[in-house]
Formats: structure tokens, sequence, C-alpha cells
């Protein structure tokens, strides 16, 4: 099977999914890829199977998708950095340079419609289709990024993160799982979705996340 995704999808939903696949359909195998300008044609032609998008995504003729998770979006920052002990407002978007995402190649952000529609613009020291590399980077730096909560709450130990809620009006996300209709009858796929929805719940809902790492917490020894 072919999928379409980013680097938090092979970074947190995979490794369980081929621990599943191994007892369960040994045989299975799967390629993930990244975006690009074509995946639709890509998928009408039948190059891909399944792609993740988040619900906003515009979805042409012919699409199927269904919600296998939810997440929400957090400002994001190192430990030490000087707003880390301050609340967050929309006038620092401005005063601190960021790290962007942009897995299209392209620059369109929701989030920057959203401040824009406050009149404030972000300056982007560095842009990268790598949602990971945005946490290493800010890790090190005085740098910001905006993202999943799920990634940056799974890594925010590792990089000593702190994370804020943003101040604009707009931060769920829902995470979808799309696929072309003439796929709809095929009985291995309609499996393969179901699994990837149940891993999903663990790994990319935030709510699942979070119950996860309590769990985890309360097993740690003090």
């Amino acid at each position: 099977f072919r999928l379409v995704c980013s680097d938090v999808q092979t970074l947190l939903l995979a490794p369980p999914l081929m621990a599943r696949l191994a007892s369960e359909a040994p045989g299975v195998r799967l390629r993930m890829q990244g975006y690009s300008p074509d995946l639709i044609a890509r998928m009408m032609n039948g190059d891909v199977d399944l792609a993740f998008a988040v619900s906003t995504t515009e979805l042409p003729p012919g699409a199927r998708s269904e919600p296998i998770a939810r997440d929400r979006l957090a400002v994001v920052m190192r430990r030490g950095h000087p707003m880390a002990r301050r609340s967050w407002t929309v006038g620092d978007y401005a005063r601190f340079d960021h790290v962007g995402i942009s897995i299209m190649g392209d620059d369109r952000s929701e989030l920057d419609a959203q401040l824009a529609a406050a009149g404030v613009n972000r300056t982007m020291a560095l842009v990268t289709p790598h949602f990971l590399a945005a946490l290493a980077a800010v890790a090190q730096t005085n740098l910001v990024t905006t993202l999943s909560r799920v990634l940056a709450t799974t890594f925010a130990r590792e990089y000593d993160l702190v994370l804020k809620e943003p101040p604009v009006p707009e931060v769920d996300l829902e995470l979808t799982l799309v696929w072309t209709k003439v796929r709809d009858a095929d009985p291995v796929l309609a499996w393969l979705r179901g699994l990837i929805r149940e891993i999903a719940a663990d790994t990319l809902d935030l709510g699942g996340v979070q119950r996860r790492m309590r769990q985890r917490r309360s097993r740690t020894p003090d």
C-alpha cells in the first residue's frame, strides 16, 4: 500500500502500525510517500492508496474521507526562551522569528490567514517540510513554531520544550484519512483504514496521547 503522509505519521503511527501488521498480516508492505502538488492526480490514477489530511482540506469530487484523530495547535519554544514564562499574545507573533512547515512547497497557512485578520504578520527564518525539524530548530534557538500539540507533547521532554496556547480563534485540528470512491468496495483497503483508525486513537489523537502519557508517568518510580 502507498500512503501519503508527513513525518508526524511516519514517526508516531508507522512503528505501532508495522508491529500490528507483523503479527496480523506479515505479507502487507507499506510505502510512505511525501506530499506533492500532483497528489490528487496520483490518487485518481491509482498511484496512491491513502493520504492523511486535515478536515479543512478541500477535496475533489470522487474523494472519500473519514476522521481518525483530533489534535490542537500549540506555540512551541525552548524552555530558556524569553517568552517561556510569559503568556503568548497575538502581537508576539510579530516580535519573534518563526519556523514554518510547508509540506506542499507553498506558503499557504490557515494560521497566517488568522493572524493577517488581526493585522499581524510572521517572519519565517526557516521553512521546512519536516515537523520534527521545526522542533529541533526551536530547541536550539529563540525561534518559535506553531504546530501539532500531539507531536510537540510527544517530544517536549526530549527537546526540553514549552508549549503555549495560540491566541487565535481556530486551533483545533481534525486529522482525516482520504481515498477515492473507486476504492470504496476494496475490503483490504477498508481493513487497513480500520487498523489505522484504531492505532491513531492512541498515537495521533490528543486525548489518547495525553492519557497514554499519564499512564506512563504513573508507572514511573519516584
